[in-house]
């Protein structure tokens, strides 16, 4: 289930400072790379010696198992990033760990689904959109899509093309903050007045099943506030960032108070290793340092790809930027962000 896989790439498409990778996924992987449209994949890659674990997620249609897309939109001083702008070329291959996530949605009739996206956070967006349209009769699906200029609109032909063959079931608007607009409503950001607007004038005659938000970090609390503000229970909104700030761990705050015996599910084997008090590790780190492979990507707490369960013992999760209120209920953690906080932890990858 968390194994890697080389995957050839079919086709690459390019998009203002950015790529859009199509994967080859063969017959005999079919149900490892099943997936929910708004899942991501974690690509593994060597870079000078250093492995880079980067996650990207899935933009393209459901309908082919044999073909998947993602968008990767270069940073500056992204080591990922640039080798795939430069480096990549079609027909070679790179590792992949089958779909993970939880930024996911389960279309169903007679459903209005409603997403805000801003930059390249389209990209799981345009999954959910797909399957909408695509595995719905009756659905129908909002977006309100947010960039700087013109000219940095991530898929925007292929958001066209399902524009005019959806017509009456799927919406777009789009708000530019850096480009002058014939309509002021469409000048500027996605921010608590944009979105009351929307809420009031666009979304007014509607019964809005699920709202999808995913940008930058600013943007999300932003118009998640706003949502709450209005009266959306918080089970009806979601939200994935794709960056977000302070995600770095001091050391001090991952300092282990006591020693720990650790014990760790993955993939139905149970591994057990000890750490002691006075070292600082996440769980994460200290599964890595003594030879236990476990499912990564950010390091961030973004992600969630190494999403586990806590089975026993008592962990202090330092930050948190994916998990929902329910699924802390729950007992879910990052291990990326939780440190050992009693002599006995199970945690397992396998719930």
């Amino acid at each position: 289930m968390h194994q890697f896989h080389d995957l050839t790439i079919t086709a690459i498409q390019q998009e203002p400072n950015a790529v859009v990778w199509t994967l080859e996924i063969p017959e005999k992987l079919f149900d490892q790379f099943e997936y929910l449209p708004g899942q991501h994949l974690t690509f593994k890659y060597m870079h000078e010696g250093e492995e880079l674990r980067r996650s990207y997620s899935i933009c393209s249609s459901s309908l082919n198992p044999a073909e998947m897309k993602v968008l990767i939109k270069g940073v500056d001083g992204g080591r990922f990033s640039q080798a795939a702008q430069s480096v990549f070329n079609v027909g070679d291959t790179v590792s992949v760990m089958p779909p993970s996530g939880h930024f996911a949605i389960s279309p169903e009739e007679e459903k209005t689904y409603v997403a805000f996206a801003a930059g390249s956070g389209i990209t799981p967006v345009m999954g959910m959109v797909h399957a909408v349209l695509e595995q719905t009769e009756s659905s129908q699906f909002v977006l309100f899509y947010g960039n700087s200029t013109s000219g940095d609109i991530l898929l925007q032909q292929e958001i066209s093309h399902l524009k005019d063959h959806y017509q009456e079931r799927f919406s777009v608007h789009y708000f530019l903050s850096r480009q002058k607009v014939d309509v002021p409503f469409n000048h500027g950001r996605l921010d608590q007045g944009k979105v009351a607007y929307i809420k009031d004038h666009f979304l007014n005659q509607l019964t809005v099943d699920g709202y999808y938000v995913c940008g930058p970090g600013e943007m999300i609390d932003s118009v998640c506030r706003s949502l709450e503000l209005l009266g959306v229970p918080q089970e009806q909104i979601h939200n994935e960032r794709f960056l977000s700030d302070g995600q770095e761990i001091s050391a001090s705050e991952k300092i282990i108070k006591e020693d720990a015996g650790i014990t760790v599910t993955v993939d139905g084997a149970n591994h057990q290793f000890d750490i002691k008090a006075g070292e600082s590790a996440t769980l994460l780190e200290s599964a890595e340092q003594a030879g236990v492979d476990l499912p990564y990507s950010c390091k961030a707490g973004v992600c969630a790809t190494c999403r586990c369960k806590l089975i026993e013992g008592e962990v202090e999760m330092i930050n948190n930027y994916s998990l929902e209120e329910w699924e802390t209920k729950d007992g879910y953690i990052l291990s990326c962000q939780s440190v050992a906080r009693s002599s006995k932890i199970h945690i397992s990858f396998d719930e």
